[in-house]
């Protein structure tokens, strides 16, 4: 309408006869149509170029991605094999040049071939004392000789005559010494079979350990500061192989005695300087050794009190029928200035008793009045530094 509108305004004022004009205009009007067609589909078909140029393009940078992505992972993968490979090469590079620079190649390792334990029995003909179990074992890493302290079995009680439980320890040490070193278990209390446990170390040459002689030294503990020996176990390190663990049972012997050594006896002493006296308390002796071939004794003790060496006063206990383990517990009692005491030295003597002659002489020993250092001088510097107080302590007996 708008066309034909323009169309009837154009041929009122067109000076050209009516014919022409409308052929004019008809033109006019079909050239425009056709402009406005062309210019749509050229657009529409720019519109389409473009957007199969982007769904090409869009397709065409998805396999490069693609691409990139595998290439870089098998670019990633060759790079970890490659440092793999550097990585082994190096190491076996390295195990081939420990191997042949390594002193120690070829070497035997014992440690490297562990075996089962080995159980061995050390017996004796001296029974009764009951038995040790422990372990051994050379270290190879550390060179260290390890004894594992189970248990004992059966030991004896440390008075025969009541009968009475033990508190059992024993010291560990190798003869002759590698060092200084204590080596004590922990005391178990009232009890014959004790169980220990525990560990102790020596360190040493594994050549050197042939060498050796194992001992164990069990006492029972006392209250007192001499303990009372239960037994001891010896092993010859020559004779046992400890490149592997060993176990071993040993039978415990009875200590041996040192020559001259007649038993022992256990005094308390004490000094009141208020009353000036001297107190003597003979408590009892043990495992008297008899000269003749008499089963047993009657021991009684006899104290004498010396000033600068001569006897002063002399005191005895009473008389122990049939036994070589007695017990006393009586007081003997001195009066003794605090001006005279540091003079004063005291002989202790145990005698079997005779009804004939003045009995036997079983055994002595000498407490104060002598610079010869010793379990008896220090038991004496105890009782003077210790005044008021009681002090006991073991001493051996010598004839």
């Amino acid at each position: 309408m708008m066309q034909l509108s323009k169309f009837l305004a154009k041929f009122k004022s067109s000076p050209t006869t009516p014919e022409a004009a409308f052929r004019q205009t008809v033109e006019s009007a079909m050239r425009k149509h056709h402009a406005g067609e062309d210019l749509s589909g050229i657009n529409n078909n720019e519109s389409e170029s473009e957007d199969l140029q982007i769904s090409r393009e869009s397709r065409a940078i998805q396999p490069k991605t693609s691409s990139m992505s595998t290439t870089s992972r098998s670019s990633m993968r060759s790079e970890q094999f490659t440092d793999d490979t550097s990585s082994i090469s190096a190491k076996s590079d390295a195990s081939v040049d420990s191997l042949i620079f390594d002193p120690n190649f070829g070497a035997i390792r014992p440690d490297l071939y562990p075996r089962k334990d080995i159980v061995l029995q050390q017996s004796s003909l001296d029974g009764g004392q009951g038995r040790l179990h422990t372990r051994l074992k050379y270290d190879f890493r550390t060179c260290d000789f390890v004894v594992h302290l189970i248990e004992a079995q059966d030991l004896p009680p440390a008075d025969p005559v009541t009968g009475t439980f033990s508190d059992p320890y024993i010291r560990i040490s190798l003869v002759p010494c590698v060092d200084e070193r204590v080596r004590q278990s922990s005391v178990k209390r009232r009890t014959l079979n004790p169980y220990f446990n525990e560990y102790f170390k020596f360190p040493l040459d594994f050549d050197d350990l042939k060498e050796k002689t194992l001992v164990f030294h069990l006492f029972d503990y006392d209250k007192f500061s001499r303990h009372t020996s239960l037994g001891e176990v010896e092993i010859s390190m020559a004779n046992v192989d400890v490149s592997n663990s060993v176990e071993m049972w040993c039978d415990v012997q009875k200590q041996h005695k040192v020559a001259g050594e007649s038993g022992e006896i256990l005094i308390s002493l004490s000094y009141l300087p208020t009353a000036e006296r001297l107190t003597v308390v003979i408590m009892k002796a043990k495992e008297l050794k008899l000269s003749t071939a008499a089963p047993s004794a009657d021991p009684f003790v006899r104290v004498s009190l010396m000033v600068d060496g001569k006897k002063v006063k002399r005191k005895k206990t009473s008389v122990r029928r049939g036994s070589v383990n007695p017990v006393w517990n009586e007081a003997l009692a001195f009066n003794v200035p605090a001006e005279v005491l540091p003079k004063v030295s005291l002989e202790v003597s145990v005698l079997d008793h005779d009804l004939i002659g003045h009995g036997e002489m079983l055994g002595r020993c000498l407490l104060g009045g002598t610079d010869k250092p010793g379990e008896e001088q220090g038991h004496w510097k105890d009782m003077l530094t210790n005044q008021r107080k009681s002090v006991a302590m073991w001493h051996i007996l010598r004839k």
